[in-house]
């Protein structure tokens, strides 16, 4: 059945004509114009719809952001693709959490978060530390070995090892993080607990070596020996007495900072007083603190500190924990020089570690009982550090940050037929749009130059207007028409 149409069906269509002939500058303008709007509309579609912003997990946000951009930081594109920067969120860290600094020594635990508590400010205990990969300025101050007895270790470590050391080290880090823009309080603090044993524990020291992280690699290596040589010297100490005969049981040893002054010397850290020593064993207590005087065993109340043969190796582990712990929070000083960041401190701290290591080697070989089974493939190094012939450029701490994950937004391109018809049809749209803008500016500024522009072509002879009721009497129209005098109608 036919569709019925309309008794009176119009459809129009625009004029046009040509610009006046002093006008004809507009043609190459309109030509070039086209090239260059093809071409910035062509780039601006480009910087805006041809990418999509995808999530992604990284542990390093800053490098991220850097290379994240397709158009760089600076200029018209990337401007113009400001949407599609790289973005990264901060990650919220626990009480509780572990994690490891960027350098990848030590494994820690986030034990405390607070803002304030200074100058008289308020202090503010958090649940959590808000972080975005800010720079952490960090202070040790404790050192704890809890020596593990055959109650606490496992039976595996127990089968290699009558003693078990567990080293732990505390730090109060600061970051300056900011929770809103109005944010006055200050840095954010917070405490780390970073722990380290030679054979129970999840890996350590992932990224060092002697060339590139020289300072990390000797604490790992005085370490390794110094577990070794403390843990049989305990042994050896228990053994004398009858509770140590069917083995040892736990004990504490905590060390902290003996001097209180503000800035200390490499007077101080070479010291074997550089300690204050707490301590508790089966045996006894410690009645002094001193490291010296520890290992003469003087009697106190009729009884003897503990086990006087342990002290020198307790100095040298202590000490080795608390200044790896410094290089692996990326510190050269604090309020004491770090003795693995220097050469002649480094040297200081090292300088029995050969014959240590040597003396192991022979006890190993020598058969005889000594409360473990360990040989020298824990060692790193095992020889003394010398200033004079090794290479000094690779020492020192590194800059460090927290390790964990981020969530960042980067621009990934659009596949190339998606991206292609994209850019083609906002092309027409935008094009379109100028070319429109572009006539109705060159009409404005060509039409009021000519006279008898609101005649038709047609009739710019010799146009005159009459009615229609003078062609036709029957005409009902009352509309005007135009034509040329002379011609047939």
């Amino acid at each position: 059945m036919p569709i019925p149409l309309p008794d009176k069906l119009r459809f129009s269509y625009s004029l046009s004509r040509k610009y006046p002939s002093n006008y004809n500058w507009i043609t190459p303008l309109a030509f070039l114009g086209a090239i260059a709007a093809i071409t910035f509309v062509t780039i601006i579609n480009v910087a805006t719809i041809g990418f999509d912003s995808v999530a992604i997990s990284t542990t390093n946000p800053n490098k991220t952001m850097t290379d994240g951009n397709p158009f760089g930081h600076t200029g018209l594109l990337s401007l113009l693709a400001r949407g599609l920067k790289t973005t990264c969120t901060s990650t919220t860290l626990p009480l509780s959490s572990q994690f490891y600094s960027t350098n990848y020594a030590i494994q820690y635990t986030l034990t405390n978060v607070w803002r304030g508590g200074k100058d008289g400010t308020p202090k503010q205990n958090l649940g959590s530390l808000v972080y975005l990969n800010q720079s952490i300025d960090c202070d040790v101050t404790q050192v704890i070995i809890r020596v593990l007895g055959k109650y606490t270790q496992s039976p595996a470590v127990t089968a290699i090892t009558r003693v078990g050391l567990q080293l732990e080290t505390s730090a109060t880090c600061s970051a300056d993080i900011e929770t809103s823009k109005s944010d006055t309080e200050g840095p954010t603090y917070f405490n780390l607990v970073g722990s380290w044993n030679l054979l129970d524990q999840p890996p350590h020291f992932l990224l060092t070596n002697k060339t590139d992280k020289a300072s990390l690699w000797w604490g790992q290596s005085l370490l390794n020996v110094y577990y070794l040589i403390t843990a049989h010297a305990y042994w050896e100490g228990a053994s004398n007495f009858m509770w140590g005969m069917n083995g040892t049981y736990n004990a504490y040893i905590g060390l902290t900072r003996a001097s209180k002054a503000t800035q200390g010397s490499a007077e101080e850290v070479m010291s074997n007083e550089f300690f204050y020593v707490q301590c508790y064993t089966e045996a006894n207590y410690c009645g002094n603190n001193s490291i010296p005087i520890l290992s003469q065993g003087k009697a106190i109340d009729g009884n003897a500190d503990p086990y006087a043969n342990i002290w020198s190796s307790v100095d040298i582990l202590g000490k080795a924990m608390w200044f790896t712990v410094m290089t692996d929070l990326g510190k050269n000083d604090t309020a004491i020089p770090n003795m693995l960041a220097y050469p002649d401190l480094l040297a200081n701290l090292t300088a029995n570690l050969t014959n240590e290591a040597i003396y192991w080697k022979n006890l190993s070989d020598s058969g005889i009982e000594k409360g473990t089974t360990i040989g020298t493939d824990h060692f790193i190094g095992n020889e003394s550090f010398d200033p004079s012939t090794a290479a000094q450029a690779a020492l020192g701490a590194q800059p460090s940050y927290l390790s964990t994950n981020y969530v960042c937004q980067v621009p990934r391109r659009k596949s190339g037929g998606i991206r292609a018809l994209l850019i083609l049809m906002s092309d027409i749209l935008l094009l379109a749009s100028i070319w429109k803008i572009f006539k109705l500016i060159a009409d404005y500024i060509a039409k009021p130059d000519e006279s008898d522009a609101a005649y038709c072509a047609g009739c710019l002879r010799s146009p005159v207007q009459v009615s229609s009721e003078s062609v036709s009497k029957t005409a009902t129209t009352t509309a005007r028409s135009y034509f040329a005098l002379g011609e047939n109608r």
